[in-house]
């Protein structure tokens, strides 16, 4: 039989012609009987030129007879219940049911045996596929099957009597379905697409196309061929196609994007290794061509010439256009433009119109014809990135074209040289002085004459200038420290005019130079010490001269010339040139002192300076708190809750007080507090004071024991304020050097509520109603809470300093004064610690922090 040569089928339709692989063969579609022990039929072969056919002869195999050895071991091994595994056609095309194979047990020669299956295709999915004759074992397929969906069927077969005996154990039938080639294959994507660089090499990978098939792999009917059907534009042919891989790659170099820069390629795929009876299908592959940099640009123009007027400045003269093939708008296209020869001055720029990618030829500075009147300049081009051949290799690719620029004069108007002129002036002299000579020169003439000056812009009015030849001269004293020229540079600018009406401008550029003239001065006049804590200040000096040359570093020294205890009492310390320490020398008493101090520049010129330092008692032990001029002063939280603690306990306090000086009074006649005011401490009392409407009228206020000679001449604010005297000497500056401590020891002597009042020291006997009392006392409380509430912190603050009359001998509380100085640096504070119950809240709201 010849490979060609195809079967077309038999005359008998008992029998069908199948094509299995490579080869065919011939099936019966029902059982045959031969009568006559012999059958014929013919088949078809044809080809393309010619067909014929060929007579298939059947005869029936002769029976041998078996011996009783035989049969009896054929029993034994069961060949007939267990066939050799079998298979169905997919798609057969002949007549159902067909069958496809029998079993038969040997056991039928001693039982009636009848035969059953089940499984996939006979009462499971797809039910009824399978059937078998009870009684002969033969199985039939009733349909065609698809083996993409069912390549397999795993059956059991049983054999058993008419009363359920299975003398046979059950039996697997596998069968397999047999591929037919009934799916074509198919392109995984609808559009394949690719990119591939213009001028690549033969050969160069442009893309991979695959294709898949549905029938049995490993056969034939998936053994898949890729072809190119057709190229568009079809010609030249630029791809090939790997027909087992569906690899595809140039045919060529000859990929030029501005000739063509898209392919569209028609592909196929076929199974049967594209051999004869094969499916096939296509498929679209799109192809783009990517630009490279093959085309540089190109001027239209051999060369240029243009013209331009004398000092024009910032303007374009010049369009230069170039032509590019390569794809607009990419690197590979925008030009680059510069000037390589013939702009050694910079008068001229050139650059890239972005949408036009012309090149732009631009006047930067202006020129003088005077000077020069003809430019030639090499203007070159080339794109962002370098040139590539086709044989792959870069380059520059570099134009140049000549342009010539020629310059047109025109009238001007007169010049200064230089333009700007800097001087430099000290500052002090005499108004009219000569700052320097300013002519202007008409650059036509290169002369001077008929030239007209004014001044066009003098902020300050500070020079002159002559009409006539352009001399400027003073027309104030020039200050270096003036706050109007905080740069101590000025310009004035000078309006020069020729007889035409042409006119320039000329500028001056002055620089005022610093002279001495000024002193180190110190911007504050007032300082304070502490008692205990800071006992120092620093003290910072200011030169308004330049600080290069006659400011800082200063030297600061005590001037002793007026008054020689300066020296004794205290010492000052040079620190960093600006500053220095003024500490005093010993102890000295609370007060203000009149300290002169020297300070010298770096050229050695200086003044005596008079400053105050205030020594006092400092509530922060940094500086002076002082209580009268904070009466704006707000109290925070924990301020006025002590407060409210403090006025209830006054009250208690008041009432129990009250009592005890009622008690003692019933047995005195015209007694008030009892003389006590040298010991200083409170009152014993037992009883508490009646109301202010049941109150004798001769009630004494308590008093203040202090030195009468001293009390009699204080002022009035040093009793009412709580401030001491040297408080007081800061306000009054004659009484510096006289300063009186009013903290001197108190050795008699007694001050009434109302001498309290006046600020006199006079001894006053009389008595005094409960309402002053209560008044006197509200007050003096209401002072202290105000100093207790003096810082956010809530810590305690600095008290007054108030003696009072002794309490008597054997006292078991002490003194209540929680907030009272104590008399003597050496005394302690421990004895709060053991207070009687009723004292020590008080003690303690007063002493918390």
């Amino acid at each position: 039989m010849h490979p060609n040569d195809v079967m077309d089928g038999t005359d008998d339709p008992d029998f069908v012609v199948e094509h299995v692989d490579s080869d065919y063969a011939i099936y019966a579609l029902n059982r045959i009987t031969m009568s006559n022990r012999s059958r014929s039929f013919e088949i078809s072969l044809k080809n393309d030129v010619s067909s014929k056919k060929i007579t298939i002869k059947l005869v029936t195999e002769s029976k041998v007879e078996k011996t009783r050895h035989a049969r009896e071991l054929l029993k034994r091994t069961k060949r007939r219940w267990r066939p050799m595994p079998f298979s169905v056609h997919e798609n057969y095309r002949g007549k159902y049911p067909a069958r496809v194979e029998q079993i038969q047990s040997d056991t039928q020669l001693d039982y009636v045996i009848f035969y059953s299956i089940t499984g996939q295709g006979v009462d499971q999915h797809p039910v009824g596929l399978f059937q078998i004759n009870p009684t002969t074992g033969e199985i039939y397929i009733t349909g065609p099957v698809d083996r993409e969906e069912f390549p397999f069927f795993q059956l059991m077969a049983y054999a058993k009597t008419i009363d359920g005996y299975a003398p046979e154990s059950p039996l697997d039938l596998p069968i397999i379905v047999e591929d037919d080639n009934d799916n074509a294959p198919i392109f995984t994507e609808e559009l394949f697409c690719a990119e591939i660089l213009e001028h690549s090499k033969a050969g160069s990978v442009v893309g991979r196309v695959n294709a898949t098939d549905k029938d049995l792999q490993g056969t034939r009917h998936t053994l898949l061929r890729y072809v190119i059907i057709q190229q568009i534009p079809p010609s030249p042919i630029m791809f090939n196609i790997h027909p087992e891989y569906g690899i595809i790659t140039t045919a060529s170099n000859r990929l030029d994007r501005e000739t063509q820069d898209h392919y569209t390629l028609i592909l196929e795929v076929r199974d049967m290794g594209g051999g004869i009876g094969c499916l096939s299908s296509t498929g679209t592959m799109s192809i783009t061509v990517l630009d490279i940099n093959d085309s540089p640009p190109t001027f239209v123009k051999q060369s240029y010439q243009v013209e331009v007027n004398e000092n024009e400045s910032g303007m374009v003269i010049l369009r230069i256009p170039v032509v590019d093939n390569d794809l607009v708008n990419t690197s590979n296209w925008r030009a680059v433009y510069s000037i390589t020869q013939g702009n050694g001055l910079g008068h001229f720029n050139i650059s890239t119109d972005p949408k036009t990618n012309d090149g732009l030829l631009s006047v930067m500075k202006a020129i003088n014809y005077e000077e020069t009147t003809q430019f030639v300049l090499q203007v070159a081009v080339a794109n962002e990135l370098s040139l590539v051949t086709q044989s792959g290799t870069k380059t520059s690719g570099v134009n140049t074209i000549p342009v010539t620029v020629i310059v047109k004069d025109v009238d001007e108007g007169p010049e200064c040289t230089p333009t700007i002129k800097d001087v430099r002036v000290k500052e002090n002299q005499t108004a009219g002085i000569v700052v320097t000579d300013f002519p202007a020169v008409d650059p036509e003439t290169k002369s001077s004459s008929g030239i007209r000056y004014k001044i066009l812009t003098d902020r300050l009015s500070l020079v002159n200038v002559d009409a006539n030849t352009g001399q400027i001269t003073t027309a104030k004293v020039l200050d270096y420290e003036s706050k109007d020229i905080p740069t101590h540079q000025y310009n004035v600018t000078i309006l020069a005019t020729d007889q035409s009406g042409k006119s320039g401008t000329c500028t001056l550029v002055m620089t005022i130079e610093d002279v001495n003239d000024n002193f180190p001065v110190v911007p504050r006049s007032e300082y304070t010490i502490c008692q205990l804590g800071r006992t120092y200040t620093i003290v910072e000096a200011t030169d308004d001269d330049d600080s290069v040359h006659h400011s800082s570093p200063y030297i600061f020294a005590l001037d002793t010339s007026k008054d020689a205890s300066i020296a004794n009492n205290w010492q000052i310390t040079n620190l960093d040139g600006n500053s220095a320490r003024i500490e005093e020398k010993g102890n000295l008493p609370l007060g203000s002192y009149l300290v002169s101090v020297i300070i010298y520049d770096k050229q050695g010129y200086g003044v005596t300076q008079d400053i105050i330092i205030r020594k006092c008692d400092c509530f922060n032990s940094l500086a002076c708190t002082d209580r009268a001029t904070d009466k704006n002063a707000s109290l925070g939280g924990l301020a006025i809750l002590i407060m409210v603690l403090s006025a209830l306990l006054f009250a208690l306090l008041l009432c129990l007080l009250t009592a005890c000086l009622c008690g003692s009074g019933a047995g005195i006649s015209k007694a008030g507090f009892p003389d006590d005011g040298p010991q200083q401490n409170l009152l014993i009392n037992n009883t508490e004071a009646p109301g202010a409407d049941v109150m004798e009228s001769n009630f004494k206020v308590p008093v203040i024991m202090s030195n009468p000679d001293t009390v009699g001449n204080a002022p009035p604010s040093s009793y009412e304020g709580g401030q001491n005297m040297t408080q007081t000497v800061h306000h009054s500056m004659q009484n510096i050097k006289h300063t009186t401590n009013l903290h001197s020891d108190s050795t008699g002597g007694r001050l009434t509520y109302q001498s309290l009042r006046d600020g006199h020291g006079m001894m006053d006997g009389s008595r005094h109603n409960y309402g002053e009392w209560h008044s006197f006392v509200n007050t003096h409380l209401g002072d202290k809470l105000y100093m207790c509430g003096q810082d956010e912190e809530h810590q305690r603050g600095e008290d007054y300093v108030v003696p009072y009359t002794y309490e008597g001998k054997g006292s078991v509380a002490g003194s209540v004064g929680c907030c009272s100085e104590l008399r003597g640096e050496d005394d302690k504070l421990d004895f709060l610690n053991q207070l009687e119950p009723k004292f020590r809240t008080l003690a303690e709201v007063c002493a918390k922090k």
